[in-house]
């Protein structure tokens, strides 16, 4: 089997930066995604989604070293191909299980045309012992042998979304397999795009996956009830933090926010499914998730009645400067709100929403949902032109860095403009701007 041509079944978030940066490296990619409308995307070389880089390469060799086909070809396409690589998704079922049903019903499809020589190579996340499940089917279904006829190896992905091109190339790969044959295979073929290849086991590998994202979820969530706990105390949870890791050699306390995305909440499953003592876990999950119903608390102490409250929320994606909103908690934070009877508006520069002035137009409360750095140029000037005098703000990621949670427009600003000593010029063109009916501009 030829080895330089490869196979990525998912041509999503995971596998198209991969197969872009394969084909960049040599090898003669195809992809095989179910949506037609991603299908037909990148056949006119448009990318789905952001990714940093990733246009460039897919205008260079879409046509030539990447080429990508629905699943009417599946039997020609694994024929043909060397290598298969899987980045399906992993999703967890109505029972918090993991669900690999999609990898191993494509296993069926396809094990009738995999011969002697194929590669396999499973890159989706997968729950320890998965490898070694997937191996025994493989052997049952092809009548191959592993190791002799039959290679596969398991190489997750540990890269952040929106710089996949990048990190592909920066961090280390590793590759977890049964038997050195196989590893030497997928070796061959990440030792072109990764700095250092970590040969191990493969539930280690699949352990060493999720560490990675439980580690910077419990992270996350130790920022988050760190927040509630100063905020119990009457102190600002960012002057707390300077504190501690202001030139301290073991400083590193994460800052609070609304922690989400896939990888971090699901992949916390795939650890304690057969064991129940993973209490740190699930422990971050509550905590975590529960961060759009505290934010509502504190804001519902302050105004107790919201019906008709019009509230304005920033950002819909499950972290900053991308366009993907899987288990965002915005959208949690937007029903909370509509179930107290509030209006509620949403922005996002990077998925399909209203303008952010259409969003703010009358705001009296205002949510900073994700610290896209976009939001970085809002200034409290170009708020007052449409939000309310007394609206309310809750700013988890300090994206106005006045260290607060929640804070007073109205009081942020004065105190602002007091310190710049222009105050009196705000409030004379409050006075005008209110008995024309004219939006308020700060000069």
């Amino acid at each position: 089997m030829d080895d330089k041509k490869i196979a990525i079944f998912g041509v999503g978030r995971v596998g198209l930066p991969l197969a872009l940066v394969l084909a960049d490296k040599g090898f003669q990619v195809t992809g095989i995604d179910v949506d037609p409308y991603r299908i037909n995307l990148l056949k006119h070389k448009i990318m789905p989604f952001l990714e940093e880089g990733a246009q460039s390469l897919l205008e260079k060799h879409s046509g030539a070293n990447f080429q990508v086909f629905s699943q009417d070809h599946i039997d020609r396409i694994v024929a043909e191909n060397g290598v298969i690589i899987f980045t399906l998704g992993t999703p967890i079922d109505d029972t918090y299980s993991p669900n690999f049903s999609d990898i191993e019903t494509l296993i069926r499809r396809i094990a009738p045309v995999i011969k002697s020589g194929h590669t396999i190579i499973l890159r989706s996340t997968v729950s320890p012992g998965a490898t070694a499940q997937l191996a025994r089917q493989l052997e049952e279904q092809t009548k191959l042998t592993l190791g002799e006829t039959l290679f596969l190896a398991y190489c997750p992905e540990r890269i952040a979304e929106g710089k996949s091109v990048e990190e592909l190339g920066q961090i280390p790969q590793i590759i977890g397999t049964l038997e050195d044959k196989s590893a030497k295979k997928a070796a061959n073929i990440f030792a072109r795009i990764a700095p250092k290849i970590l040969l191990t086991n493969p539930r280690s590998a699949e352990l060493a996956k999720l560490f990675c994202n439980m580690y910077r979820y419990i992270d996350f969530a130790i920022g988050n009830e760190f927040m509630m706990i100063a905020e119990s105390y009457g102190c600002d949870i960012y002057e707390v933090l300077n504190l501690v890791n202001n030139d301290y050699k073991r400083a590193g306390l994460k800052s609070p926010g609304l922690t989400a995305g896939p990888c971090l909440v699901k992949d916390g499953f795939f650890l304690i499914d057969k064991s129940p003592y993973m209490e740190l876990v699930t422990a971050a999950w509550r905590l975590n998730e529960n961060i759009p119903g505290y934010l509502l608390s504190r804001i519902k102490a302050l105004i107790p009645n919201l019906t008709k409250k019009k509230v304005a929320i920033l950002g819909l994606a499950f972290k900053k400067n991308i366009d993907d909103t899987r288990y965002s908690l915005s959208p949690k934070l937007q029903r909370y709100f509509l179930a107290e009877g509030a209006q509620v508006s949403t922005h996002d520069p990077f998925i399909d929403s209203q303008p952010i002035e259409d969003a703010l137009k009358s705001a009296q409360i205002l949510i900073i949902g994700v610290n896209h750095d976009v939001f970085k140029d809002l200034t409290f000037e170009y708020l007052a032109n449409f939000v309310t005098p007394d609206c309310l703000i809750a700013d988890i990621w300090n994206t106005f860095a006045t260290g607060k949670i929640i804070f007073s427009f109205q009081d942020v600003f004065k105190k602002k403009l007091k310190s710049n000593g222009e105050i009196k010029a705000y409030e004379k063109n409050k006075r005008l701007a209110w008995r024309k009916r004219l939006p308020v501009h700060h000069q």
